[in-house]
């Protein structure tokens, strides 16, 4: 049975939150089952075994390097929800 991992990508305080198109080019690049935009923020789910949450959170990392930039992650913070 697989398990559901769920990563949020968050703006910091007084950064520009994340637009639906950017949010979905992420979940597709990060290849995401489901992208739900939530504070500004996008929650990205995957129906994947938690042993690889590991390859997951690099998925989404560099899908918003990507999409955000090379320094995106002064401005967005990535965490398991």
């Amino acid at each position: 049975m697989a398990d559901r991992i769920e990563l949020v990508l968050r703006p910091k305080p007084d950064v520009a939150r994340l637009d639906e198109k950017t949010a979905a080019r992420i979940g597709h690049v990060a290849r995401a089952d489901t992208v739900d935009l939530v504070d500004g923020g996008a929650v990205f789910g995957f129906s994947t075994p938690a042993r690889d949450s590991a390859a997951v959170r690099g998925n989404v990392e560099l899908a918003a390097r990507f999409e955000l930039g090379a320094h995106w992650h002064t401005r967005y913070e990535l965490i398991a929800q």
